[in-house]
């Protein structure tokens, strides 16, 4: 449950110096299902778009298509990719680069 990620998601903004940002069940993230099995994957948040999504998850390059992503709730996404929850939090312009051998970075980009 999402419940179960709060604590350590504002221990993660705390970490990287970012206002805290409640993430709700039927909040929208924009996934690339097809590629969540290259690596690294890569997680950043822009200003929220005409969909109300803000957030763009995918493995390996960026590719361009309007059918690159799908856009599924945070609850959709716990089941898909829970790794990714305890990121949702970050405020706008951050991002994240995850893989399987535990490598971990956060930054925050310029403005998106």
């Amino acid at each position: 449950m999402l419940q179960d990620f709060i604590e350590e998601q504002k221990l993660l903004c705390e970490e990287f110096d970012s206002k805290y940002i409640k993430v709700n069940e039927d909040d929208l993230v924009a996934i690339a299902k097809q590629t969540l099995n290259k690596e690294p994957i890569v997680g950043l948040r822009k200003k929220p778009d005409a969909d109300n999504v803000a957030w763009f998850i995918y493995g390996g390059e960026l590719e361009d298509g309007s059918d690159f992503f799908d856009i599924v709730t945070v609850k959709e996404l716990e089941a898909i990719f829970p790794d990714a929850i305890v990121y949702l939090a970050l405020e706008e312009g951050f991002r994240f680069m995850i893989d399987a051998d535990e490598y971990e970075d956060v930054w925050k980009a310029d403005a998106c």
